[in-house]
């Protein structure tokens, strides 16, 4: 999942509900995959390890489900693939989606309500909540934990976007980063101007202006890691193989390429562009050495 418009801090950690709308596209080239492997118990297995974060994370779903259960009831499997190390993919998305519509399944049974069920997903990551319903979401930061929720408002056919997509590694941890900002002194300016750009985005997207969306991300991009570096501890996410890639998808634009960067809470950077120039941006970014994924728009979580 690519963050356009990136939510940073929280003003709830139990109930996960951030300061600010967001909105989301999933993409297709990478994705988590979770399966019951045992009925008789063990939590949450992470690429064959277990993951004390990703249960304590899942309990909190499992508990708004059926508060009798718990996530050591069941074992379950979770991958992301492509596997690797890379932060700032969105990978804590796609997985909270994926567990808390398997956890839904085998608890509740029925048919998922997605927009409903974002709710329970955000208990895991707020940003899973978006991942959960596919396409271009909105999460939407209400007072309280009822009027919080994610719901999709587009998908291909209102804009076709392409995404190139380079993983890189950070040993920085998400959470880290949303209780640095909260020291920025630029914050409350961060959440007004994301809130605005919320709106301009959606509008951007529903408009097939791919440009538009391009320039809003990059800009959300830039105050997002601007706050990060502001904060007490001047946390940087940024590497130097970030910086050597916006600048070649700069040199791109300059060359009349539709390309534009965008970075979540992490190193790793997508690159926006259209189905014309999606092979001359993944060609660029491969001859400076780095591995590559080329995406169109994901939908929903599905069972399979």
């Amino acid at each position: 999942m690519q963050a356009l418009v990136k939510y940073h801090g929280l003003k709830d950690w139990k109930l996960r509900l951030p300061y600010h709308d967001s909105i989301s596209v999933n993409t297709t080239s990478m994705k988590t995959e979770a399966s019951i492997t045992d009925a008789k118990g063990g939590g949450v297995y992470v690429e064959g390890k277990p993951n004390d974060s990703a249960n304590s994370r899942l309990q909190a779903v499992v508990s708004r489900l059926d508060p009798s259960r718990k996530v050591t009831d069941f074992r379950i499997d979770s991958k992301n693939i492509p596997s690797g190390k890379a932060k700032g993919i969105g990978y804590s998305s796609s997985a909270g989606a994926a567990l808390t519509l398997l956890a839904h399944k085998i608890i509740v049974g029925k048919k998922a309500d997605l927009p409903a069920l974002s709710k329970t997903a955000r208990l895991f990551a707020a940003s899973a909540s978006r991942s959960l319903v596919g396409g271009f979401s909105r999460l939407y930061a209400g007072k309280d934990d009822d009027s919080t929720y994610a719901e999709r408002f587009a998908d291909s056919r209102a804009l076709d976007l392409r995404m190139v997509i380079v993983p890189l590694p950070s040993r920085v941890r998400t959470e880290d980063a949303h209780r640095e900002v909260l020291s920025s002194p630029f914050f409350a300016a961060r959440v007004e101007s994301a809130q605005k750009r919320c709106d301009f985005m959606e509008k951007a997207i529903l408009g097939n202006d791919l440009d538009e969306v391009g320039r809003l991300a990059e800009r959300d991009t830039l105050e997002l890691h601007s706050l990060t570096m502001t904060g007490d501890s001047g946390l940087i996410i940024m590497t130097e193989d970030s910086i050597r890639i916006i600048r070649r998808v700069r040199e791109l634009r300059s060359e009349g390429v539709k390309a534009y960067y965008s970075m979540q809470t992490g190193p790793s950077v997508f690159v926006n562009t259209s189905e014309k120039d999606q092979d001359r941006v993944l060609a660029a970014l491969e001859r400076l050495g780095y591995r590559a994924y080329p995406s169109g728009v994901g939908g929903e979580a599905t069972i399979l």
